[in-house]
């Protein structure tokens, strides 16, 4: 049975697109599962608030949400760093509060963690803001 006081997620994504007044021309949505079945990540990524583009990809069953979600994100900003804006500028959406803190702190060294500040620098250094 199907609860209808819970919003569709590409609904959900949509209104917040529809309220977003960033900049940013580029919005990438990143998210990741775990369960019996596998590990999975997902990708969504709109332009002015269209859908563009969107990625998954399966991982080992012992990889971790966190592994998952830091992999969607690596691979987010390889995608995007080759897309045409106007302003150079994306923004990146994601629910992990750990991978957030892994680059904030640079005492969390990760194998995936270093990918992603290494593709950040890469990224700023071509002027382009994350």
């Amino acid at each position: 049975m199907r609860d209808t006081h819970w919003q569709h997620s590409a609904d959900t994504i949509k209104s917040i697109l529809e309220g977003n007044e960033e900049k940013s021309l580029i919005q990438i949505f990143t998210d990741c599962s775990k369960s019996e079945k596998g590990v999975g990540a997902g990708i969504a990524i709109y332009e002015c608030g269209h859908h563009i583009k969107s990625l998954h990809c399966m991982l080992n069953i012992w990889c971790t949400n966190i592994q998952a979600q830091q992999l969607a994100i690596l691979t987010a900003l390889k995608c995007t760093e080759s897309m045409q804006t106007r302003e150079n500028i994306a923004k990146v959406y994601t629910d992990s509060q750990m991978t957030l803190d892994s680059q904030r702190y640079s005492n969390i060294h990760t194998y995936l963690v270093e990918e992603i500040w290494k593709k950040l620098n890469e990224m700023t250094n071509r002027n382009l803001e994350i």
